[in-house]
């Protein structure tokens, strides 16, 4: 007796083809008929020459807009260039507040293709403008280097230009001080850097930055150590008394610092004082001496750390 296999719908191309068909055809039928919805639409304003906003208006403006499913399908999925275009650059502003209406926004609606506005939100727009004025400030750079093992920044990041110019709403342009730079993240550095970077796009009232770069430079050295002998104690603000005796005369110091910088140092690159208020006012007779060494470089030890003050009583 032969066998009789029941095909599943499921599993039937002409089902599948009929239902993807009906789709295609309920969707072309759908977006040929007219609808009503409402664009997120980008707020572009340009301002005269002479005036920079003091407060951040709304970024976007919601419009209520109506036509065919194709073309609202093309507006709200494919279209970059629609705008709410606010050209302000030839208008005469005095007062700090300019308002901007619901006919201006609906005027300055662009590149809506086939679509027909309705309405626009928010139906008014204040904005704050303020005199536009030009400052110098300091660049705070947010760099971070992290030298290699082994290895030490020698002296400062240097920035250039250390200075950029600003220009802006005076009101918030006058309370900058400094203007800071893209963060940059430098590790396991083994030589010295120069690049550059970027400083930050703006804040809100600064129209105009200058440069929009800095150059960043950095000193990396191997660290190295070394021990200076016989270095001579030095009496400042006065001369030692009779009587009284530093022991000992000379002392040895251990520094550290840039092995291309401790190769360039020299005895008399550094400086053993004491003070003479100290020996006049020492009541325990031991003083600690003051070590002067060059930029850059680190004291490790002193040897003997500490001098002794004698007194000799003579008769």
């Amino acid at each position: 007796m032969a066998k009789i296999v029941k095909k599943s719908w499921f599993r039937s191309k002409s089902f599948w083809g009929s239902f993807l068909f009906a789709i295609a055809l309920w969707g072309y039928t759908s977006l040929n008929s007219e609808y009503q919805t409402i664009v997120e639409i980008p707020l572009k304003i340009k301002l005269p020459p002479n005036r920079a906003l003091e407060n951040t208006p709304t970024k976007n403006v919601y419009v209520d807009v109506k036509g065919s499913g194709w073309n609202l399908f093309y507006l709200i999925f494919f279209n970059t260039s629609k705008v709410c275009n606010i050209d302000l650059s030839r208008e005469t502003i005095l007062d700090s507040i300019y308002k901007i209406n619901k006919v201006d926004l609906q005027k300055s609606l662009k590149y809506l293709k086939n679509v027909s506005p309705i309405n626009v939100l928010p139906e008014n727009i204040q904005l704050i403008t303020g005199r536009i004025d030009e400052y110098s400030v300091f660049v705070f750079p947010r760099v971070t280097i992290i030298p290699r093992e082994g290895f030490s920044i020698v002296g400062k990041i240097q920035i250039e230009p250390e200075k950029i110019i600003i220009r802006g709403n005076e009101k918030i342009v006058s309370q900058i001080n400094r203007w800071e730079t893209e963060n940059l993240w430098l590790e396991n550095v083994n030589k010295p850097i120069l690049t550059t970077v970027s400083l930050i796009d703006t804040l809100p009232g600064v129209v105009f930055v200058k440069p929009k770069n800095v150059l960043i430079k950095a000193d990396i050295q191997q660290i190295g150590e070394i021990t200076i002998d016989d270095l001579p104690i030095n009496i400042i603000n006065g001369s030692l008394p009779d009587g009284h005796v530093i022991e000992p005369s000379f002392i040895s110091v251990t520094i550290q610092g840039g092995v291309e910088l401790l190769s360039e140092i020299a005895k008399n690159d550094i400086n053993v004082t004491v003070e003479f208020d100290k020996i006049l006012n020492d009541s325990i007779g031991i003083i600690k001496p003051i070590i002067n060494l060059p930029p850059n470089i680190s004291l490790l030890k002193t040897d003997p750390p500490y001098l002794f003050h004698k007194i000799i009583l003579r008769k």
